[in-house]
């Protein structure tokens, strides 16, 4: 059975046209202890990326929100599968 946690965030980008995003973010934790993830990244109700569904290096729940919050930050930077 996995273990589900979905946030919800807000990110400005730093870069381009400083928007603001709406980030929502499906952490799941399965039997074996591997930890993954999915992520839905929004402007204005459009859909602008996705992130993967990716293993984690982190152990627990608490600390896959963070790597995966981190990542999906680093993407909208970087525009990596975000459009702008």
């Amino acid at each position: 059975m996995h273990i589900r946690e979905i946030s919800r965030f807000e990110y400005t980008r730093t870069r381009g046209e400083h928007r603001t995003y709406d980030v929502t973010l499906n952490v799941a934790r399965k039997d074996s202890g591997v930890c993954f993830y999915a992520g839905w990244v929004l402007f204005e109700h459009d859909l602008k990326g996705t992130g993967l569904m990716l293993p984690f290096v982190a152990d627990t729940c608490d600390e896959a929100i963070k790597e995966a919050r981190f990542r999906i930050e680093k993407n909208i930077e970087d525009l990596v599968g975000v459009v702008e």
